[in-house]
């Protein structure tokens, strides 16, 4: 029974049947819990969204709803709540499926209200668990709270809300995230976010972009390699394994990786332990994945280009990030954040960005995100005479949206080598976007090779 110190427990139950409702309410009130009964899965997230739970209960199929989708709402009102699913149906994948979605249990019929309430306990005491952990990463990671960590910049859209409470859900566990969303929505600045958060805030972090890896030198790179081990190899060299041992590896792109290094990485993740390439001992590695992409796996397992296995060793729990031409409610609040940030960086004293070159912004359909507002803003801050961004700093594609072509004057620029490189760095950004960010793709369409974009992505400071 419960203490009559102790705040008594409220239940969410939402099933269609009214004798298996009444049958859990009465025995869980007898055992000392508040319940709430819903029938309708709109209705319980109505009473989720006026109402604080502990637990929510709820069938697999309901007339309204199925339980993923359920599921799914559940978390975007409360991401903390474990959600317990019944079902009368035995079937492994769709529960696994329920707990990779964020589901607490999952139990098939007939039930035993024994049963039920001993999971309902468990599930009280994980929540008050990850509550404590949270608020202990709170005080135990100062540096997310310090002027040096400002660049957490913060949403206030839904879908930002939703984020902020999925990471401090996910950030004191061991959990391996899978973040989602297109090139330039920010998903290494997320992963950031969750190690800053986590009880490794003090242990490395590190991120390797696997489009980036040529295959033969993908696994010396993810696991190192010894002296001699194949020709090059001059000197004993620690992966990205090792060397972020004890903190967080970010693995961007990582459906990128080679067929062979998907299953070297799979074994790791198995037994937590790593052999250099030429080795011949096991190096244990206690690491945290967080691994990000901007395609389909789930296509890419249909196509044989993507483990299925690894697949779900990776995707524990999934994140995903709406792009900006679904939030903009935060694109001033990024915009502004980045003006800031290319003042400092390029000594200049630009104080606001006027009306109508905001109107544009929004108007604007951001395909390459907010990496995508960070390179235009700071390009307008280095060409503005003035004290504000205006209209006609802004690179056509923004501003053909709204005024005429023939009206803007071309950023008033006369000095040939800076309009060369304007008109280069615009090109450069649109190749990128068309291609989403892959850079070898990105050469051919400008007529360059790999190297040469390279250079010039340094040369005007161009983020991709």
């Amino acid at each position: 029974m419960t203490s009559r110190k102790e705040k008594i427990k409220k239940i969410l139950i939402i099933d269609d049947d009214v004798d298996i409702c009444t049958l859990i309410s009465k025995f869980l009130e007898r055992n000392g819990y508040d319940t709430h009964i819903c029938y309708r899965g709109e209705t319980g997230l109505k009473a989720l969204k006026e109402n604080a739970f502990d637990v929510v209960l709820t069938d697999f199929r309901l007339p309204d709803e199925d339980g993923l989708s359920l599921l799914s709402k559940i978390k975007e009102v409360d991401a903390l709540v474990p959600v317990i699913i019944i079902t009368g149906y035995s079937d492994v994948k769709q529960a696994v499926k329920v707990i990779q979605n964020g589901g607490f249990e999952y139990v098939t019929k007939p039930i035993f209200p024994e049963d039920i309430l001993k999971l309902i306990e468990r599930a009280v005491v994980e929540r008050k668990k990850t509550t404590i952990q949270i608020e202990n990463v709170t005080e135990l990671a100062p540096l997310t709270h310090t002027k040096k960590s400002q660049q957490f910049i913060e949403g206030k859209s839904n879908s930002a809300k939703l984020l902020k409470q999925q990471i401090a859900m996910l950030a004191p566990t061991n959990i391996s995230v899978v973040i989602l969303g297109e090139s330039g929505t920010g998903k290494e600045m997320v992963a950031k976010q969750i190690h800053s958060a986590s009880k490794r805030f003090n242990q490395p972090f590190l991120a390797i972009d696997c489009g980036a890896l040529p295959d033969e030198l993908a696994a010396s790179e993810l696991f190192g390699h010894v002296k001699g081990s194949f020709t090059g190899a001059m000197l004993d060299k620690k992966g990205y394994f090792e060397l972020a041992n004890g903190g967080t590896l970010f693995l961007d792109e990582v459906g990128n990786l080679s067929y062979e290094n998907q299953i070297k990485l799979l074994r790791v993740l198995q037994e937590k332990k790593i052999r250099r390439i030429g080795g011949d001992k096991d190096i244990e590695v206690d690491v945290r994945i967080l691994a990000a992409t901007n395609e389909d796996l789930k296509i890419a397992i249909e196509n044989n280009q993507f483990r299925e296995d690894l697949y779900y060793r990776l995707n524990e729990f999934s994140i995903e990030i709406l792009p900006l031409r679904e939030r903009k409610e935060d694109l001033l609040i990024f915009a502004n954040y980045f003006l800031e940030a290319a003042n400092q960086e390029l000594n200049k004293n630009i104080e606001a960005i006027n009306p109508s070159a905001m109107d544009a912004l929004l108007n604007y359909n951001w395909p390459g995100n907010l990496r995508e507002l960070k390179n235009i803003i700071k390009r307008s801050v280095l060409l503005s005479l003035s004290r504000e961004i205006s209209h006609n700093v802004l690179p056509s594609e923004i501003t053909a949206l709204q005024i005429p072509s023939k009206s803007i004057a071309k950023n008033e620029l006369f000095n040939l080598k800076d309009v060369v490189e304007q008109a280069e760095t615009d090109a450069i950004i649109r190749a990128l976007n068309k291609v989403k960010n892959n850079k070898s793709k990105a050469a051919v369409l400008l007529g360059i090779d790999r190297k040469t974009l390279y250079n010039k992505l340094n040369a005007y400071q161009i983020d991709f």
